[in-house]
């Protein structure tokens, strides 16, 4: 039956040679989408990561409370595993003033890591270095009228710090979002204490080392262990402190899934059509072999037979170009974008160079793909011809 198969499928080569290419093509596709798909994927959750940290710490119920001294806390000594890191976030509301114009604006205090983490989003001038030194989003810096240079003064009543700080304005940075940028105001943790709440944190990000992006059972595990040492306050891991974007990481599999199965229904189709004309070609000796004694199931396994032939072969060859592609992927690639769409995704701090990501997972969903569409394809074929009457077939005339 193999053999029979292999001979059929030999005497049209031309009809085999194009049919086999797109399925080859279709695959070859499939890997690539899915290689560069996983590469953005990743790419706009590890910008996340590195934005929260893997652990989050705040008070305890802290979505329901607005003001400071009820979000506000000292940071407590944490038993963490070896090469983590901690870094602590102040936030809190201030008016910011320069000369005669004022702006409501969210006080973000960073430590020296934290502030070094917007280098991406920094349009203008440097990070800040000193005490008393600022950067201010490009949109409030346009609003108060200020520039590199200038000063401008925080104010924040009812604090529990000083109530007023002055800050020089040292870089501008450029932020996804306007009315956030028209907001902010990013200074040194140690100033925005001394403003706010002398020696307290908003929130503790917690940086572990050597851990993938996904490795979440390592997290939940932390988290576990430092529960206990956290009274009164709430630990989270990065996905938990961003629920939106978490559930967007289960929509993944379903989502990558649908992009390749619309690949193979096109090839499918072209598939289907080549083995109809085939069927349609071969009548007679269909109900000649038929007459012979291979009738039903037997015919329909011939027809499957070439149809599995032939995809299998195309398959491999789509799959080894495309593993190959990917391995180019792999070593970082730009996104062939229009320049006004580039510079929006420089605006939300991405990378302009992407890294494929290809695992056994989308290889053999691929694969699964091209045996179904082989499977599928062959089904209404196979049946027609397990359905000729042998004296029927052997008459008819094309």
């Amino acid at each position: 039956m193999l053999r029979l198969a292999w001979r059929n499928l030999l005497r049209t080569p031309g009809r085999s040679l194009v049919t086999g290419g797109v399925v080859a093509l279709v695959v070859f596709l499939s890997l690539v989408f899915l290689s560069v798909y996983a590469g953005a994927f990743d790419a706009f959750y590890r910008l996340l990561l590195e934005r929260t940290g893997h652990l989050v710490v705040r008070v305890e119920g802290y979505k329901e409370k607005e003001d400071l001294e009820g979000l506000a806390f000292f940071p407590p000594e944490l038993p963490l595993p070896a090469g983590a890191r901690v870094e602590g976030v102040m936030e809190g509301g201030a008016l910011l003033i320069a000369g005669e114009r004022s702006r409501a604006v969210v006080l973000t205090g960073l430590e020296a890591e934290g502030l070094a983490r917007q280098r991406s989003l920094l349009r203008s001038g440097r990070l800040p270095r000193a005490s008393g030194e600022a950067l201010l989003g490009e949109a409030l810096a346009r609003a108060l009228k200020v520039g590199l240079g200038d000063e401008v003064v925080a104010y924040a009543p009812g604090s529990l710090g000083l109530g007023a700080y002055a800050f020089r304005v040292v870089g501008l940075v450029d932020l996804p979002e306007t009315h956030l940028e028209a907001r902010t105001l990013l200074v040194p943790l140690k100033d925005a204490q001394a403003l706010l709440a002398p020696g307290r944190v908003t929130r503790l990000e917690i940086r572990l080392s050597r851990l993938g992006l996904y490795d979440l059972k390592p997290l939940e595990e932390v988290k576990a262990s430092l529960s206990p040492h956290l009274e009164g306050l709430w630990v989270e891991t990065w996905l938990e402190a961003n629920p939106i974007y978490a559930a967007l990481l289960p929509l993944y599999d379903a989502i990558m899934a649908v992009y390749v199965g619309i690949f193979f229904a096109l090839g499918g189709l072209i598939l289907l059509n080549a083995l109809y004309l085939s069927l349609v070609e071969r009548v007679r000796e269909f109900g000649l072999l038929a007459a012979l004694g291979l009738v039903g199931g037997r015919v329909m396994g011939l027809v499957f037979w070439e149809s599995l032939l032939l995809v299998g072969v195309a398959a491999l060859v789509g799959m080894g170009l495309g593993l190959l592609m990917h391995l180019e992927l792999a070593d970082g690639f730009r996104l062939p974008l229009p320049q006004w769409i580039l510079e929006q995704y420089r605006e939300f701090g991405l990378p302009e160079v992407l890294y494929g990501r290809l695992g056994v997972r989308e290889i053999l969903l691929t694969w699964a793909y091209a045996v179904g569409v082989g499977i599928l394809a062959a089904l209404w074929p196979g049946y027609l011809a397990s359905r000729l009457e042998p004296v029927e077939a052997m008459r008819y005339v094309p």
